[in-house]
């Protein structure tokens, strides 16, 4: 196989070849784990109620653990800490639980078989998790968006990275020289990612999200900030200080963190809540 630096490698051949590996089941994906998927098709289900996700979900302990987590978190502080997955579901709201119950199966997406891209994508897991958490920081301040929608934003706007790391195991040139996987993954994890995400049929808000959130000249219909726009500023906050080139980036210049609010941006900037990081962490884990 070739590298990305050698004139045969094909940036374009590789994208097709990957996405007819997506259609026809030929790459081994992460899926969402069973439980999440039952509970999803109950939670669809006009003549469903709280009993009937809560039964759904207590059938796995794990991820009836995580949903009991989610409903403690900083997304939904109580005057009280809630121990079952009823009085959890009671706390997050049935509408939703929808996005509590794929952000809590996002943890098993982000996870692979193969030890060569292991590190790569518990980085890249790291990193999701840190621009959810500030994303829902970010997002308390637009009342026509959402807490939980945001936190899933977060969670999934790299989602298109992990199919490109699997078919670079095909490639152990590529591997072998992190810049190239790089820009191969810069070329290709936002057309990647809104691909997977339709194909798991998620809200197309959410795919906006993964097709877009690396466009630092895009503009949101209407101008009103959107979840891109929050996920753009999540990441630009979450890189600072690293030696990643949107740590360049300055605030009173991009589009999105105009539109955001610089003073909000800077404010938040100075405020970060490791005991909430640590927290939303735990919560995903």
């Amino acid at each position: 196989m070739s590298s990305s630096d050698n004139p045969t490698f094909d940036i374009k051949s590789f994208a097709n070849t990957l996405v007819e590996d997506i259609e026809k089941n030929r790459i081994r994906l992460p899926t969402l784990p069973a439980i999440s998927l039952e509970a999803l098709l109950v939670v669809n289900d006009a003549g469903s109620s709280m009993a009937d996700v809560a039964k759904i979900i207590s059938k796995d302990t794990s991820m009836a653990a995580r949903l009991v987590r989610y409903a403690n978190s900083p997304l939904y502080r109580g005057v009280s800490t809630v121990s079952s997955v009823k009085a959890a579901i009671t706390r997050i709201g049935f509408d939703a639980v929808k996005n509590a119950i794929l952000s809590l199966a996002m943890r098993d997406v982000f996870t692979t078989s193969f030890r060569v891209i292991q590190d790569r994508m518990e980085a890249l897991w790291k990193h999701s998790v840190d621009v959810a958490t500030k994303a829902t920081q970010l997002v308390a301040h637009f009342p026509h968006l959402n807490k939980d929608e945001a936190m899933l934003a977060g969670l999934i706007h790299d989602v298109g990275t992990i199919p490109v790391l699997i078919k670079a195991v095909e490639y152990p040139l590529l591997l072998e020289k992190e810049a190239n996987l790089d820009k191969v993954i810069d070329k290709l994890h936002m057309p990647v990612g809104k691909f997977l995400l339709s194909r798991w049929n998620f809200d197309p808000q959410l795919v906006e999200v993964a097709a877009s959130h690396d466009k630092l000249d895009r503009a949101p219909k209407g101008g009103e900030v959107d979840y891109v726009d929050i996920i753009q500023v999540a990441n630009i906050l979450s890189y600072q200080g690293t030696d990643n080139r949107w740590a360049d980036i300055d605030i009173r210049k991009n589009a999105a963190c105009k539109r955001v609010g610089i003073e909000l941006i800077l404010r938040l900037g100075e405020m970060q809540d490791e005991d909430d990081e640590s927290q939303f962490s735990t919560m995903l884990n």
